[in-house]
């Protein structure tokens, strides 16, 4: 068996893995146009910050070669699907074939000599770049833009970002949970600014703007070679012998929307499943909840699920500390989102341990559970770590009192 892979990000990377844990035999080509090998692409605000960038590099070209993986550093330019044929420097026949092509910055304006972070040589660039200026405008306060601001802040840049939506991270919080977290933040936002144009340091929008650089970061869109997305299946399959995973595809969410995959978790988990498949073994991904975290200026904020803009159901948030009043602590803040019976679809949580949080409300999510027995569930407590009753069983509580 001969196969083919397409990309070795965290999804093509993983494929090359798993592909080779299951089937000792099989031959295995990964094609990578960078050539660094796998690498943390959710690392790279580390880098432009000043952090090492070989450091994020985790499996570099050398370890697949040790593992029996023939790596490429080589660009394809087109695939025969039906055939199973790649082209590169030459063209190349495979028995299965893993896309794993990942996705490109999307702009929704014109910009010139503006900078955009997807790559290690990206991020290196505006390293660079950055040493020799002293103030750098970010277009998007999503979760690039917002890590990309603070690792230049710390770098003592002056950062200001400019926001289309009235709030900052718009894909993962609710706006009243957005706002709470800006009060925290002592940054420079401007929200509901429409960007026309960006030509070097000067951005026109709802003014004109001048720094020494810009920044661009307001999305994605899927590198495919026929333009569109990869609609898959939960093994990852897009045709018989053809599989595909992480930024480049859609799948099915728990919900049952088509999404397309832009998390680093769900296509590493999707490179799992595709090699394991592609190599004679039979799995299949959970559809993604899509759990997203981050740490900005020390505040973790976390959510899974739906936001309560998605769904006509009822939430609930609370304030609180994560430790007995007596023992001082830090503030938490805790969303919880429910359909209209009370069952649980999504959860929002700013403050120390809220990745944790929403790991504990996904579970809740699969399982499909109803607030009034989160709100009963117990959970460990001692002074010095937890309160007796926590934010989460709280801000169900409030919920189920709604619902009466």
């Amino acid at each position: 068996m001969k196969i083919g892979i397409i990309g070795c990000g965290a999804a093509g990377g993983t494929a090359a893995q798993f592909a080779r844990k299951t089937n000792r035999n099989a031959e295995i080509v990964v094609y990578d146009k960078e050539g660094y090998g796998q690498y943390s692409k959710c690392a790279l605000p580390f880098v432009i910050g000043g952090m090492d960038w070989q450091r994020i590099i985790e499996f570099p070209p050398e370890w697949f070669r040790k593992n029996g993986i023939e790596y490429r550093n080589e660009e394809i330019y087109r695939v025969d699907l039906e055939n199973g044929i790649v082209e590169g420097e030459k063209e190349e026949e495979f028995d299965k074939l893993i896309i794993a092509t990942g996705a490109s910055p999307a702009c929704p304006f014109e910009a010139n000599n503006a900078y955009f972070l997807r790559t290690l040589d990206d991020a290196l660039a505006i390293r660079k770049r950055a040493e020799e200026a002293k103030k750098v405008i970010i277009v998007g306060a999503g979760l690039i833009g917002m890590e990309v601001a603070e690792a230049l802040i710390k770098a003592g840049k002056d950062v200001k970002i400019l926001e289309y939506m009235p709030q900052i991270l718009p894909g993962m919080l609710d706006k009243d949970i957005a706002d709470y977290v800006m009060k925290k933040l002592n940054i420079d936002v401007i929200l509901n600014c429409k960007v026309k144009r960006v030509d070097g340091g000067t951005v026109e929008g709802n003014d004109c703007y001048e720094a020494d650089m810009s920044i661009i970061a307001t999305g994605n869109k899927p590198n495919t070679f026929s333009g569109k997305a990869i609609e898959v299946n939960e093994r990852c399959e897009a045709r018989e012998g053809v599989y595909a995973a992480g930024d480049c595809t859609i799948i099915k969410d728990f919900f049952g929307r088509s999404i397309v995959v832009g998390l680093g978790s769900i296509a590493a988990r999707q490179g799992k499943v595709a090699g394991s498949n592609a190599a004679g073994g039979d799995d299949a991904i959970l559809p993604p909840i899509l759990a997203k975290t981050t740490k900005l200026f020390g505040i973790e904020i976390a959510s899974v699920g739906l936001l309560s803009k998605e769904i006509d159901g009822i939430a609930a948030r609370y304030l609180g500390r994560d430790l007995p009043h007596y023992m001082g602590g830090e503030e938490i803040l805790v969303k919880v989102v429910a359909d209209k019976d009370g069952v649980i679809v999504g959860c929002q949580a700013v403050g120390r341990g809220a990745a944790k949080i929403i790991d504990r409300l996904a579970i809740a999510i699969y399982n499909k559970m109803n607030v009034k027995d989160m709100a009963r569930i117990e959970n460990a407590y001692a002074p010095s770590v937890a309160p007796t009753f926590d934010a989460i069983e709280i801000a169900c509580s409030m919920i189920e009192r709604k619902l009466k």
